[in-house]
């Protein structure tokens, strides 16, 4: 059996990125994933047969706030990425907002380019290919089996998804209801030039964003729907038509469509991040809405959080585990977790009703907060800061 201080299960974007911002600290870090170690595809030119898309860019894509970004930036060194400079919001053609302030408000970056880059970070102390089969309480922390390793560890930190093996074997309750809704990601070309705006149209029929990359004619893209499954189903003209629809043109047509995935859409929420000895960080104790972009943005302020009461605990000659010092971390997080999902939902409720009264509250609405420099800079300011 070996013994660390910090055991953390997930070796995805949130996890990883504890453990790197961990480095520094002195303690012994660990990291274990059930999931096979992640490869970058090759790198190739972008090139489409008619709608046929390969833009050598994988789906998920995360859009950072300034202070994602600059957590993610001292922990991992420079990522690549795409900065964007306005965000304009429409919907159903009824209102529009447009938040451009000539300032940067966040980057887009691939997900799997940043995953590389902690990997390369954190080092040879990760497991990859293992699946946790026993967690066990003892006295200074706990007792973990995977495979044919056991550790003992003075701080679990399960950072293992929405689905947590670890929220699970420790029976920690959480509240969770389904969305009526699948997530549908892809990547596709258009006709202009995205000129570095994110774009998000609220519609009937659900939530589409279009998110700009390195490419100035290439968008990742987010549809929110109902009726996910056959939005797989179409052929890659039909679903460039409904993209134009949906969109209103704004980018003209979509001249290419990479393939396509879905995802369910769920709202979850640990009812405590936190016990003698564990912590829940990133989709493990929260998952939103993606309308708005915040979840990776909420797990990295999760991570920069805990690795600070980390670093405290060190310094004060405590252990990692000490529950006193987690409950810092539970306040600090859980308020704005709550509050930012509590937003989304409202958001979700409010934009996804078509009775009149609600479609024209929601223009009267969006043309104050387009009237307001002040609103949309306190909106900004509420998107950027996490």
């Amino acid at each position: 059996m070996e013994h660390v201080d910090v055991l953390v299960v997930g070796g995805g974007l949130i996890g990883l990125s504890l453990a790197a911002a961990l480095r520094d600290s002195a303690l012994k870090v660990t990291v274990v994933d059930q999931q096979p170690m992640p490869s970058l595809p090759e790198q190739h030119a972008k090139s489409r047969e008619g709608y046929a898309l390969l833009s050598g860019i994988k789906p998920g894509v995360s859009a950072l706030g300034i202070t994602s970004w600059t957590f993610l930036n001292k922990i991992a060194g420079t990522i690549p990425s795409t900065r964007y400079d306005d965000v304009e919001v429409w919907d159903s053609g009824t209102g529009r907002v447009d938040f451009g302030t000539g300032e940067v408000l966040g980057y887009i970056v691939e997900n799997n380019r940043l995953v590389a880059a902690l990997i390369e970070k954190v080092g040879q102390s990760i497991h990859w290919a293992i699946e946790l089969t026993n967690i066990e309480k003892v006295d200074d922390g706990y007792r973990v089996c995977a495979g044919d390793l056991s550790w003992h560890t003075r701080l679990l930190v399960g950072a293992d998804g929405s689905n947590s093996a670890v929220r699970k074997l420790v029976d920690l309750p959480a509240l969770q209801w389904r969305y009526d809704q699948k997530g549908v990601v892809t990547t596709i070309e258009t006709e202009k030039p995205h000129g570095n705006i994110a774009r998000q149209w609220f519609t009937e029929s659900g939530v589409l964003a279009f998110l700009p990359l390195a490419d100035d004619h290439l968008c990742s893209i987010v549809y929110s729907t109902s009726d996910a499954d056959d939005v797989l189903a179409l052929d890659d003209a039909a679903f460039s038509e409904r993209l134009g629809i949906l969109s209103e043109q704004t980018l003209g047509p979509a001249l290419g469509i990479d393939k396509r995935f879905s995802f369910p859409l769920q709202q979850q929420h640990s009812l405590s991040y936190v016990t003698s000895g564990l912590a829940l960080i990133g989709d493990a104790a929260h998952t939103i809405h993606p309308l708005a972009g915040q979840g990776a943005n909420l797990g990295l302020a999760d991570a920069a959080c805990l690795s600070m009461v980390i670093k405290q605990a060190k310094l004060e000659g405590r252990s990692p585990g000490d529950l006193a010092l987690l409950k810092r971390y539970q306040r600090e997080r859980l308020k704005d977790n709550v509050a930012t999902a509590t937003l989304m939902e409202i958001l979700f409720r409010g934009f996804g009703s078509q009775n009149p009264g609600a479609k024209w509250l929601r223009s009267k609405g969006m043309k104050i907060v387009d009237d307001s420099p002040l609103l949309k800079s306190m909106i900004k300011r509420f998107a950027t800061s996490r």
